[in-house]
């Protein structure tokens, strides 16, 4: 799947992980902290990648002792990289696979609605319904989009439905989550912080 830069960086996704963990200080002095000591930029992306998704792992499973101080921040950065998937999905292709068509796609978001569509029979029939009265792919593709993006809305405001592990929104937002930590730059949003902790990258 093929992403344009964004704001000077390699896309979207790696803009906003370095907008949100660089927005409260507290997180920003972690994630420093983090990657600062560490012998490169390669080794430092790494670390911050497997920080961030076993804090992203742990907002979404909310265990017993767990660490709660970067929650706001994690519900933020899940909102956001969420919606920006959503928004990033083909979903034409969307309602053209639902209807049974063979096309191909090689974008990451619509292969995960797809397929958290066709692994929930309440979906599949919010989907047959939506298929059946609107007029046509594209007015199908819009209404479709509206009503996900209202569902995943509905979710992240209920804690509740968050900790449901076997939800189909809580899958689908996992696997939304997955998708774009995959195209993540990780090296560069670490060289960003150790630049800053540095003057210079070390």
């Amino acid at each position: 799947m093929q992403l344009s830069e964004y704001n000077g960086w390699e896309n979207k996704f790696t803009w906003l992980l370095h907008l949100h963990l660089s927005n409260e200080q507290g997180l920003m002095q972690t994630v420093t902290e983090l990657v600062a000591a560490l012998p490169d930029e390669q080794v430092a992306g790494w670390r911050l990648a497997m920080w961030v998704k076993t804090m992203l792992e742990n907002w979404l499973t909310n265990f017993a002792g767990r660490d709660w101080s970067a929650d706001d921040a994690m519900q933020l950065l899940v909102w956001d990289m969420v919606g920006s998937a959503l928004a990033y999905a083909d979903w034409d292709v969307l309602v053209r696979l639902l209807m049974g068509e063979r096309v191909e796609t090689e974008n990451l978001f619509t292969m995960t609605l797809y397929q958290s569509m066709l692994s929930c029979p309440e979906w599949q029939e919010q989907c047959a319904v939506l298929l059946h009265v609107t007029a046509s792919v594209y007015s199908c593709a819009d209404v479709l989009k509206a009503w996900v993006k209202e569902t995943v809305d509905t979710w992240m405001d209920t804690s509740s439905a968050r900790y449901q592990r076997g939800s189909p929104v809580t899958a689908l937002v996992s696997g939304l989550l997955a998708n774009t930590c995959e195209v993540i730059c990780w090296q560069h949003v670490a060289r960003a912080f150790r630049v800053g902790y540095w003057g210079w990258e070390k």
